[in-house]
C-alpha cells in the first residue's frame, strides 16, 4: 500500500512540475506577452478555466492550480475550472452514455462560466488568498533566454552544474520508470502517453535551455520553492487515507 502511494504522489508531483516548468518556459519565450493578455481578458480567464475543468481526467484540474497559484488566472476562473471538471470519472460517461456525458459536459461549462463570473464579484480583495505566498511568474529583462542553441548546448553539457545534472536524473529518471512500466498504468493509455510526453519536453529543456533560466527559473522558483510542498500538498488525501487504514 506504501508503494502504492508513493506511484500516485510521485505521478502528480511529476506532472504539476512538468506543467510549472511549462508555463515558465512559454513565459520567458514569449516574454511574459500571453500572462499579461489572459490577465486583462477576464471572460476569457473564465474560458480558459472552464475548459481546463471540461477536460476529462484530472490534468486539466492541476493545470488550472498551477496558472492560478501563478496569478494568471483569478480565483474566479479557478473555481470555475472546479466546477465543470468530473475527474477521471468523465472517461466512465464518455464510454457509457456518450451523448448524455456531452450535454452534462456543456451544461457544466456554462455555469462554471457563471459561477466564475460571480465569484469575482463576491470575492473583491483576492490578493490576500496568496499574500503569503511568492509565485508570482519573473522575468529578467537584463538577459535576452536563447533557449535552443545546439553549440551552447554541448557547452553547458561538458560543464554541468549541479542543478542541471539533479533535473536531468529527474526528468530522465521519470521517462524510463513510465517506459519500464514500473510507474503509471501497464497499458500505453492516453494518461501514461501524455506523461511520456510532458517527461520528454521536460527532459529536452533541461537539455537545452541556457544556465540562466534553469538556475534561476526551474531550480530557485520550480523545485526549490515548489517542490516539497507538491509532493505534501496534493498527495496528502492519499497519505492520510493510508495511515488511517493501517492505524
Amino acid at each position: 500500500m506504501i508503494i502504492s502511494i508513493l506511484k500516485h504522489a510521485l505521478m502528480i508531483t511529476s506532472f504539476v512540475l512538468i506543467m510549472m516548468l511549462l508555463i515558465e518556459y512559454i513565459n520567458v519565450q514569449t516574454r511574459g506577452s500571453w500572462q499579461l493578455a489572459l490577465r486583462k481578458n477576464q471572460f476569457g480567464q473564465y474560458v480558459l478555466g472552464a475548459f481546463l475543468g471540461v477536460v476529462p481526467g484530472c490534468l486539466g484540474a492541476f493545470t488550472a492550480v498551477s496558472l492560478y497559484s501563478h496569478r494568471t488566472l483569478s480565483f474566479g476562473a479557478l473555481v470555475a475550472a472546479m466546477i465543470a471538471t468530473s475527474g477521471d470519472e468523465a472517461f466512465v460517461m464518455f464510454t457509457m452514455y456518450p451523448l448524455q456525458a456531452l450535454w452534462i459536459s456543456l451544461i457544466l461549462f456554462v455555469v462554471a462560466l457563471a459561477a466564475g463570473w460571480l465569484t469575482d464579484i463576491l470575492f473583491k480583495n483576492q490578493a490576500r488568498f496568496l499574500e503569503l505566498e511568492d509565485h508570482e511568474l519573473e522575468l529578467h529583462e537584463e538577459e535576452a533566454c536563447h533557449c535552443f542553441s545546439p553549440g551552447n548546448m554541448l557547452i553547458q553539457l561538458s560543464q554541468m552544474t549541479f542543478a542541471r545534472a539533479v533535473l536531468i536524473a529527474m526528468f530522465g529518471g521519470l521517462l524510463f520508470l513510465l517506459a519500464t512500466g514500473l510507474l503509471g498504468s501497464e497499458v500505453w493509455d492516453w494518461k501514461k502517453i501524455t506523461f511520456t510526453i510532458g517527461a520528454g519536453f521536460a527532459l529536452f529543456v533541461v537539455l537545452t535551455v541556457p544556465d540562466h533560466f534553469l538556475e534561476q527559473h526551474l531550480w530557485e522558483h520550480v523545485v526549490k520553492k515548489h517542490l516539497a510542498r507538491i509532493f505534501s500538498g496534493p498527495s496528502a488525501p492519499y497519505w492520510r487515507s493510508t495511515i488511517w487504514t493501517l492505524t
